[in-house]
């Protein structure tokens, strides 16, 4: 299946306030009540479309700063979307604020204090799959040495994804190594040069659950770390197979009119 990332084509989310200096718990509270009414609409599209989708992880805006997992409505509307989650895959994100082998102690409890807001929002929407980059480069034992310390829950929902730091082939040996799935980010390996990965053992990983990937093609030139408005036809050639095994999440700006670019091809016949 294709995959919604977030949000549909030219509407975000909402903050509440520009900034933390101006935190307001009742401007940032009905932004949080707008943002889980637009989440649900961007599921039921996903339904209708038959997509996968990624919520969006700033959903709850400023989430340390005030207590949405007791409010009434808050809850009520989660519990609303949570009725939707076995009827297709929500994945999430987190920024790249979360960093679990950074050399800063206070950088490391900071990222666990969004990772615990980010597996709390996801056990109660009912998201399965929480995507992290490793963080830092040549930070792989730190990072084994904080996984470790995450609770039996959040280590089931997280998975890790190669990035610009990290190569597929680096990503895939960790995975293995701790027993995660990994993301297979096709645009990274691009980038990274290290195309040549074993997507069979990639799989694996995965054991009884269906794969998931990324796709993205370059804004300017082929490897450009930024991502285009569309996934361009090369891609979607090149890519024939990605589709064919994975649940695949279509990182373009133009969103839902990517996907549908997309499935004109084909090989979605």
């Amino acid at each position: 299946m294709l995959g919604l990332v977030c949000m549909l084509d030219g509407r975000g989310m909402k903050k509440g306030v520009n900034a933390l200096k101006n935190f307001n718990p009742e401007k940032v509270k009905l932004a949080a009540l707008f943002n889980l009414d637009y989440t649900l609409e961007c599921i039921k599209f996903c339904l209708e479309k038959g997509y996968i989708y990624r919520v969006s992880s700033s959903v709850i805006p400023y989430p340390d700063l005030w207590d949405w997992r007791k409010d009434k409505e808050i809850l009520e509307k989660i519990k609303i979307i949570k009725g939707y989650s076995s009827k297709l895959r929500l994945i999430i994100h987190p920024d790249q604020f979360v960093v679990l082998n950074s050399d800063s102690l206070k950088v490391v409890e900071n990222s666990l204090k969004i990772l615990k807001n980010q597996v709390d929002f996801a056990k109660l929407v009912g998201i399965r799959d929480l995507i992290l980059h490793i963080g830092k480069k040549s930070g792989v034992e730190k990072f084994i040495e904080t996984y470790m310390q995450l609770d039996d829950y959040t280590r089931s929902i997280l998975v890790l994804e190669n990035c610009h730091y990290y190569r597929a082939n680096e990503v895939l040996e960790l995975c293995e190594r701790i027993g995660t799935p990994m993301v297979l980010d096709v645009h990274h390996a691009r980038v990274t040069k290290d195309e040549n990965y074993d997507v069979e053992r990639i799989k694996r990983t995965w054991k009884d659950r269906k794969p998931l990937a990324h796709i993205s093609s370059g804004k300017d030139f082929i490897d450009d770390k930024s991502h285009s408005d569309y996934i361009s036809e090369e891609d979607i050639k090149k890519y024939r197979w990605l589709f064919q095994d994975f649940d695949v999440e279509v990182e373009a700006k133009k969103k839902e009119k990517a996907l549908n670019e997309i499935s004109r091809y084909d090989e979605f016949d």
